[in-house]
């Protein structure tokens, strides 16, 4: 009954964090038409905007060491997702907008927001390590995720295209709602020791920052997801260069949240499971699959250089929809399982914070040397092709780190988990 509540929080949390992603799509419209920002600049205000995702680990740090009438998840849960909707809802009541009130505003939401985040990811590894379902749990997020990735894909645009900023707004303030609900269905009991959160987390985190693993991971982390070519520069190459409307951009939004979901259900279904594959029988536990995430993400990110109309763009987001999605998990179920004791959610927010530090670079450097670059006699295509060229070879830089990535909580490299027999010949009859 327990796991089966825990699963209904994740889905309802992960359903309404996507479910915002309504208001992104009109968002980047209202940057770029409203305020009259470039691509520069409009990176510029995003990296602002989203900057709060970065100081995750001090939410962690909070929600860890300082329970609150003895819960560390529930009391804080409760108060982030009812700030988050009044947020929402002042954007929605502003009469007009410029640069500075909208910019605080959507500021103060991703507080919110990546705070409930912290708190749904400390609940996931607290209670997925207890149960060896970390990978699991993680599938059933991400999964959720991305299927609403559809809807917001498509309503992104249609919202774009004919409601107003006031009316999107006011929408979007009812998803995180839903969490404040959801919350209820988490099973935490009060603690009532006299047990000093604060040190257990110190302890358990000090020895965890200061390990290799720990640092290899950030670095493979921020490595694996600098990607140049998308987010805002990848918006105006659609929008300007390729002459993409607003619902077809919103269309493919969509399906690559159909794919996605379609990779976090094959990753449920063979996560920690045999299979054959060229005369051997593979166990695609946490080490393998983060492997070859590594070998086969340099060369599937170079496709993208055959992104130039509508067939291509469709092909595409479905191929990297799944693929993008098992690589992830495969990346996340690595950390999660390295996160210690007493400091699940800073330990994970801390490498969440990596993922969103390699977010924010990689679209504020990609949309400035695709401004730069556009204007050189490489034009758009060129200047995307660099990108994109850029985003191959960081993947590519992660191989040599793998032998110290942490696949396990004892922060036993992938190299030594290989060696131990993840791949072995198939017997006789095997599928």
């Amino acid at each position: 009954m327990k796991t089966d509540r825990i699963y209904i929080f994740f889905i309802v949390t992960y359903f309404a964090e996507g479910m915002v992603g309504l208001a992104y799509q009109p968002i980047s419209y209202l940057l770029k038409d409203v305020l009259g920002l470039s691509a520069a600049q409009s990176a510029v205000f995003v990296a602002w905007m989203t900057a709060p995702l970065l100081f995750k680990p001090f939410l962690g740090v909070l929600t860890d060491a300082f329970p609150l009438a003895g819960r560390r998840r529930t009391p804080y849960l409760l108060f982030a997702s009812a700030a988050t909707s009044a947020g929402w809802a002042a954007l929605a009541t502003s009469g007009s907008y410029s640069y500075w009130p909208v910019l605080v505003l959507l500021t103060l939401v991703n507080v919110g927001m990546g705070f409930s985040d912290v708190l749904c990811d400390g609940v996931m590894v607290e209670r997925g390590k207890a149960q060896a379902k970390t990978g699991l749990y993680q599938a059933a997020q991400i999964g959720t995720l991305y299927l609403t990735l559809f809807a917001a894909g498509i309503g992104g645009g249609w919202l774009a295209e004919h409601a107003s900023y006031r009316a999107v707004f006011a929408l979007t303030a009812a998803f995180p709602l839903l969490i404040f609900l959801a919350t209820f269905a988490v099973p935490e009991e009060p603690d009532r020791s006299e047990r000093p959160h604060a040190r257990l987390m110190w302890e358990g985190m000090s020895r965890f920052l200061f390990s290799r693993p720990f640092w290899t991971a950030c670095a493979v982390i921020f490595l694996f997801n600098f990607t140049p070519s998308q987010g805002t520069a990848f918006f105006y190459y659609q929008s300007d260069t390729l002459g993409f409307s607003k619902l077809l951009i919103g269309g493919l939004t969509s399906a690559g949240g159909l794919s996605g979901a379609l990779g976090a259900a094959l990753f449920w279904k063979f996560y920690n499971k045999d299979v054959a594959l060229l005369g051997r029988t593979w166990r695609l536990d946490t080490a393998t699959l983060l492997r070859w995430s590594v070998l086969t993400g340099a060369p599937l990110a170079l496709l993208y250089m055959a992104y130039r109309g509508p067939a291509s763009a469709w092909a595409l987001t479905a191929l990297f929809g799944v693929a993008g999605v098992v690589m992830r998990l495969s990346l996340m179920d690595a950390v999660a399982k390295a996160c210690p004791e007493h400091g699940e959610a800073t330990a994970f927010a801390l490498f969440m914070s990596v993922f969103n530090l390699s977010a924010w670079t990689s679209n504020t450097a990609g949309a400035k040397l695709y401004d730069a670059l556009s204007a050189t006699p490489a034009g758009p295509h060129g200047a995307m092709a660099a990108l994109i060229a850029t985003g191959a070879l960081t993947t590519l830089a992660c191989w040599p780190l793998l032998q110290w990535m942490p696949a396990q909580e004892t922060s036993v490299p992938v190299a030594g988990l290989l060696s131990r027999g993840s791949a072995r010949s198939a017997p006789q009859g095997a599928a």
